[in-house]
């Protein structure tokens, strides 16, 4: 008999107002019956409800019911704040769809599936819907249960974890089995199975000191379970026998399991971390709509004694069911499916720089399901980052990337975590070092680091990873994430400065050239504390948990499983805090085409021209022909920018000769001080990314290769200059490429090179 406790609570008797106004104004078919004074000892209020179940005689249904069925609905103290449940005084309904334990009706999928706001109402609608279902005929085919049958809430402390599939031949047995599953003791009262074995299968090998593994009995059962497993030891013994397992036979599985245990368990045990007798059951899914497997549903259970040997209980002992937590990929769906980071599952990645937005990115590749996650950084860990980095006052003074590995692999994924203490430019410049990866991603935002992938990328033959690369603004107001896919000549430098100079043409993208190259230098320089390495930005960790996930998506989008031919290779996007408020959009971006390359294999630099700046020679050279001749050497300026870290020369444009400027077939003459006033504006516009760098002219009658003239000419621009010029040919290889480039199709033959003073 079940003690009073109570007094309903205020919640208690609103639920039974309803209830009285869904039996007054509603032809529902609900009548409150039965309303007791107290509650019951748990403090639940159980109010019986009579629901009728008349229905048309050639009505076939499921289980015999009455004119009427009795119910009772228990509502919890904090109602309508909390959820009601079901139950029937009888166990007729034992076996129905949405019947656990044989007399609770299960009328919202999960807790939040409760409408509070329609409290009795809607309950009182579900609730003849299904007395409905059953009286037609309709609720086990046209609803069925989808869930793995529910074991009792347990009372072990232990939980399993289960990640691999079973071995195809017994996910398709339709008869009974009995296997063994290895189990692995991972500490904190948590154990996870590691693999399978059938019949026949060799033992792992019993390892050395220190390995916590053990085996547990998995048996497979041919037929469904329903919808609830038993709660005593004598209903699971008539279960098992009922399912066509020979109770002789799993009793010598358990035995041979513990016996096979002793050898391979070399740890000490620990009271979270130590062998158990462990049995597993394996059922397939009930209804016409189940998958084809006949292992859909896992359950667990152990048996606690002294030795570990197992003895049968008595047949009113309770099961004690172990929790399982079921993540095997052939019976779940990741929850991040169809999202951008699913593209991070299985694959390798090298991370450089475990900051601020390092360290959430490395925690998205893990979560993701990446392969392996090699992490670099040479830092370590001070106080003053703790407010926006994820790292702890106990991690202070150590390396960066082996604490970051190891908050990592308290994730529990199959991703192998490989921190690196050392500098990042040092493993750039170390190929033979380099891990082979489908991904980079460089969160340094150091200018070395973009220096060294840019000169690399060129430098070496052979596959060349996406490379990533993430920075965020000063006060953390937006951020940039560049993608250089695998044919893309150039990397983050290369992208970065390209989208600056869109942005001097855009005024959509201002915010990004005043940002990473502002008109006058910023004087203020945040140090924020004494001793800091650098001077830094402002930002929280909010805003880099917004800018990691915003970038590394945004990317991640971009990023093809099998890219087209003619995808664009550079890409940048550009992501904007909400509390910036600039007025524009939140995310913006854009693509370009690829460069032109040619190495100047004398001073070791790659030149890249862009296609608008060989559009820009051609249409200057149809132009000089027109006016006088096809034979008449022309010529112009060169426009871009030369990085001497990253050894790269950029053509960006190309212009006509200026005033004062002569080209032959002797000789190109540029007088460079009046080609610097001639691209005074692009260099102001542009922030300094696109000045004068050098001098371009056309051979019409012979290759591109620089004459004595020629050559004298540019040591001279260069002495002029004081600096570095580049100079291009463009040549008649003899071929009819020459004709064809001027009519629109293909590229003449073209030289170039770098001058430097002396």
């Amino acid at each position: 008999m079940i003690a009073a406790r109570g007094l309903p609570t205020a919640g208690q008797r609103e639920a039974i107002e309803e209830l009285r106004a869904v039996e007054r104004l509603t032809e529902a078919g609900v009548k409150v019956v039965e309303v007791p004074e107290h509650t019951l000892d748990n403090g639940y209020l159980a109010i019986g409800v009579v629901v009728d179940c008349r229905r048309p005689d050639d009505w076939q249904s499921l289980v015999p019911l009455g004119v009427s069925e009795l119910v009772n609905i228990l509502v919890p103290p904090r109602y309508p704040l909390q959820q009601p449940f079901v139950f029937t005084p009888h166990r007729r309904f034992a076996r129905l769809p949405h019947v656990v334990w044989g007399d609770n009706i299960c009328l919202h999928l999960a807790e939040n599936d409760w409408d509070p706001g329609r409290g009795m109402h809607g309950l009182a609608e579900r609730l003849v819907e299904w007395f409905r279902t059953v009286a037609d005929g309709t609720l086990a085919v046209a609803d069925p249960v989808l869930e793995p049958p529910i074991t009792e809430r347990s009372r072990a402390r232990a939980r399993l974890i289960v990640r691999p599939d079973l071995p195809r031949h017994l996910a398709a047995d339709r008869g009974p089995w009995i296997a063994m599953a290895v189990i692995e003791a991972v500490g904190g009262n948590t154990y996870e199975v590691r693999g399978w074995l059938s019949h026949g299968d060799p033992l792992p090998a019993a390892g050395g000191a220190g390995r916590r593994r053990f085996l547990a009995t998995v048996l497979g059962l041919p037929d469904e379970v329903g919808f609830s497993y038993p709660r005593s030891w004598g209903g699971l013994v008539f279960a098992i026998a009922y399912q066509r397992i020979g109770l002789q036979d799993f009793n010598a599985a358990v035995q041979w399991a513990a016996e096979r245990t002793d050898r391979m368990w070399t740890a000490d045990e620990r009271p979270d971390a130590r062998p158990l007798t462990l049995v597993l059951m394996v059922s397939p899914a009930p209804g016409p709509r189940a998958a084809p497997s006949r292992a859909a549903y896992l359950a667990a259970w152990t048996v606690e004694t002294p030795d570990r040997r197992f003895r049968a209980g008595k047949r009113t002992d309770p099961v004690v069911w172990v929790p399982v937590y079921d993540q095997r990929p052939a019976h779940t769906v990741r929850r991040d499916t169809t999202r951008p980071v699913s593209w991070l599952r299985s694959r390798r990645v090298l991370l450089l720089g475990c900051g601020g937005l390092g360290g959430p990115i490395a925690e998205y590749c893990v979560r993701a399901g990446a392969a392996v996650l090699h992490l670099v950084d040479k830092s370590v860990v001070r106080p003053g980052i703790l407010v926006r980095q994820p790292y702890r006052s106990a991690d202070i003074g150590q390396n960066k990337a082996q604490v970051l590995a190891l908050n990592l692999a308290r994730v529990g994924a199959d991703t192998s975590i490989q921190p690196v203490d050392a500098d990042a430019v040092e493993v750039i410049m170390r190929p033979d070092e380099l891990p082979d990866v489908d991904l980079i991603v460089d969160a340094t935002a150091a200018h070395t680091v973009g220096a060294a992938l840019e000169r690399t990328r060129w430098e070496r033959d052979g596959p060349r990873p996406p490379l990533l690369s993430v920075v965020v603004g000063h006060d953390c107001s937006l951020g940039v994430a560049t993608l250089a896919l695998a044919g893309a000549n150039g990397a983050g430098n290369d992208i970065l400065r390209r989208l600056a100079i869109s942005a001097s043409d855009d005024s959509m993208l201002a915010d990004v050239l005043d940002e990473f190259h502002p008109d006058l230098p910023r004087t203020e320089r945040f140090v924020p504390e004494p001793g800091c390495s650098d001077p830094t930005y402002r930002g929280s960790a909010a805003d880099l948990a917004f800018f990691a996930s915003s970038l590394l998506n945004e990317a991640l989008t971009i990023l093809p499983d099998d890219a087209h031919p003619a995808t664009p290779q550079r890409w940048a996007a550009v992501v904007r805090s909400p509390a910036a408020a600039t007025g524009r959009g939140a995310a913006d971006r854009r693509h370009w085409p690829e460069p032109l390359t040619s190495t100047d294999t004398r001073n070791h630099y790659e030149v890249r021209i862009d296609p608008h700046a060989f559009a820009d020679v051609r249409r200057e050279v149809i132009r000089m022909a027109a006016e006088r001749g096809a034979d008449v050497e022309t010529g112009g300026l060169l426009l871009g920018q030369i990085d001497h870290a990253a050894r790269v020369a950029w053509v960006t444009e190309a212009q006509a000769l200026p005033a004062g400027s002569t080209a032959s077939a002797e000789a190109l003459v540029l007088d460079p001080a009046k080609a610097r006033d001639a691209t005074d504006d692009r260099r102001f516009r542009t922030r300094r990314l696109v000045e004068f760098i050098g001098a371009w002219h056309t051979h019409p009658w012979a290759a591109a290769w620089p004459s004595d003239d020629d050559e004298r000419a540019m040591a001279a621009m260069a002495a002029s200059n004081g600096a570095p010029v580049l100079m291009v040919i463009f040549g008649n290889d003899g071929s009819d490429r020459w004709n064809r480039w001027l009519g629109g199709r293909g590229r003449p033959d073209w030289y170039a090179r770098l001058s430097f003073p002396v």
